[in-house]
């Protein structure tokens, strides 16, 4: 009789809904002619639940899946995974979920000039830039008053671009049946998607080969944590060439994890291709990524040599080949645009630097304690006004504050902390407390590649809080690696959940706050009747 019930109700809601939005222009729902996000949203799970209970029996495919633990575990996985994607579009639609304003479509430039057999953008430079006869030009002072590609590279009167060619390439190739502009914002936004499918995937892969004594909860919980901590929706507000290069890069680097991981217990060539061509295309979106595929090829070479010596070379040649070859054909790209293999466009950037005279000092050792700072233990600042937490610039000790070496910046953007906005990643300390034997290759490599891409950022001359998604991909999976491993060497379980339950809401919590706080500028600028409904809501109930 429950179960009937059930279907009633929810065949009348999806007959509703689905109603509701295909009439939403002539019942006075909606404005706009044209399907938004939203309406397409909500028509589609109309549909669904329509579908689901005019075709629910007991003895069918629904009503097994319904009717037992794995298949309402994964119809909850859906609906988990669906709601992140709505949070990822809400914050990149600045919650009006009709339209994605992007502010650089640098990629899709660079893809159009793939399409036409050349490599420099299809922009002419200033004339007033090309007077510049001297390296004067990439002097910023120099160049006041005269229009310029800001960020691009120009060499020899061509602009280029010194972003990897990886997320032009793949825009290419979609620009065959799509020809209009691709802002740089959705573009992003499709790799976040697909770095959260890989980080499900992924996830999913570590439970069934290693822990599949772990409870639904807590896989769900993983998903939930890996999908919004802190940059993870942070980043699609702004969405620029800047966070897209960066998100396409754990895009790829995540999807070289999942066929790399597997492949450790058992030894598949096909995936250690794969992986390989995925670490290079990651390389390939954001070159800071270099010395974490190198680090993790040294832990599959001395993986073969100890457990894969009798098929040692055609193991290692399947995973080495793609990177070779996609390696050497970024050096052939950088040859044919400037002469040089190594040579990426950093030194001839319009920029806010003289890149060009500063290049050596971009890295430097001296960087990493306030970089450290800011990214471990940079406070929130606390307001009387709703979200009532910010993210800061900075906040550091005093001796620190006035720490200044070479052209190293204090004050740049705003960042909170790691162990302050997302304490759930503590449980990665875990992993290496009683290490179980054969999970040793997979928490070496992904160890190696976090602290290999983490410390290289911390050398850099600024950090800013989309720069922590360059590391927190791979600190998600040894997290979720420490996590479930704590349930194995954790004797007191129900102070461990509560621990680490609390530590979750947290981390979530303040993810979603400061991704809204911190750029609260462009949701005022973009969506301004959004913000004084939220202040005046929040300020209401929390007087």
């Amino acid at each position: 009789m429950r179960t009937h019930w059930l279907r009633i109700t929810g065949g009348l809601v999806g007959t509703a809904a689905v109603l509701l939005m295909i009439f939403a222009n002539q019942l006075g729902l909606e404005s706009f002619p044209s399907w938004g996000v939203r309406r397409s949203a909500i028509l589609l799970i109309g549909a669904f639940l329509l579908v689901t209970t005019l075709f629910y029996r007991e003895d069918n495919f629904i009503g097994k899946i319904l009717h037992s633990a794995d298949g309402r575990f994964y119809v909850a996985l859906m609906i988990l995974n669906a709601g992140m994607v709505f949070i990822y579009l809400w914050f990149a639609t600045t919650g009006i979920l009709k339209s994605m304003p992007s502010e650089t479509n640098y990629f899709d430039l660079q893809a159009n000039a793939f399409a036409k057999g050349q490599l420099e953008l299809d922009i002419q430079p200033d004339p007033a830039l090309l007077a510049f006869t001297d390296t004067s030009l990439y002097e910023p002072e120099n160049r006041i008053g005269i229009p310029v590609l800001w960020d691009a590279t120009l060499y020899n009167g061509k602009y280029y671009l010194y972003w990897g060619p990886t997320p032009a390439l793949v825009l290419t190739v979609v620009k065959l049946f799509h020809k209009p502009d691709v802002g740089d914002k959705l573009l992003g936004l499709l790799f976040l998607v697909g770095t959260l499918l890989f980080l499900n995937l992924t996830i999913l892969e570590l439970w069934r080969r290693h822990f599949p004594h772990i409870p639904h909860w807590a896989v769900l919980a993983a998903v939930a944590f890996a999908g919004l901590v802190n940059p993870m929706p942070y980043v699609l507000v702004e969405g620029r060439v800047y966070e897209a290069a960066i998100i396409a890069a754990q895009f790829f680097l995540v999807g070289g994890f999942y066929f790399l991981l597997p492949a450790f217990a058992q030894p598949s060539l096909p995936r250690l291709t794969l992986s390989g061509a995925f670490f290079v295309l990651s390389i390939g979106s954001r070159t800071t990524i270099l010395p974490a595929v190198g680090l993790v090829s040294i832990v599959i070479l001395i993986w073969a040599f100890q457990t894969q010596r009798q098929r040692m070379l055609p193991v290692l040649l399947a995973f080495a080949i793609p990177i070779a070859m996609g390696g050497a054909a970024y050096a052939g790209y950088n040859y044919a645009r400037f002469g040089s293999f190594t040579e990426f466009g950093y030194s001839y950037q319009l920029t806010s630097y003289n890149l060009y005279e500063k290049m050596d000092q971009t890295f430097a050792v001296e960087y990493i304690p306030p970089n450290l700072y800011k990214t471990l233990f940079n406070p929130l600042e606390q307001r009387e006004v709703f979200p009532r937490i910010f993210p800061t610039r900075w906040a550091g000790p005093e001796w620190l504050t006035n720490y200044k070496p070479k052209m190293y910046l204090t004050f740049t953007e705003n960042i909170t902390g790691l162990f302050i906005s997302s304490p759930f990643i503590l449980f990665a300390l875990l992993a290496f407390i009683k290490p179980r034997q054969e999970l040793r290759w997979v928490t070496a490599s992904i160890t190696l590649a976090f602290v290999a891409v983490f410390f290289t950022l911390q050398a850099f001359f600024f950090v800013a809080m989309r720069y922590l998604l360059d590391a927190l991909p791979s600190l998600v999976l040894l997290t979720v690696v420490g996590f479930w491993h704590g349930f194995e060497i954790i004797k007191n379980k129900k102070a461990f959940i509560i621990i680490a339950t609390l530590f979750l809401l947290h981390t979530i919590t303040v993810s979603l706050v400061i991704s809204y706080s911190g750029n609260l500028e462009s949701f005022r600028i973009l969506n301004p009747d959004l913000v004084q409904r939220l202040t005046w809501t929040f300020n209401g109930l929390f007087k």
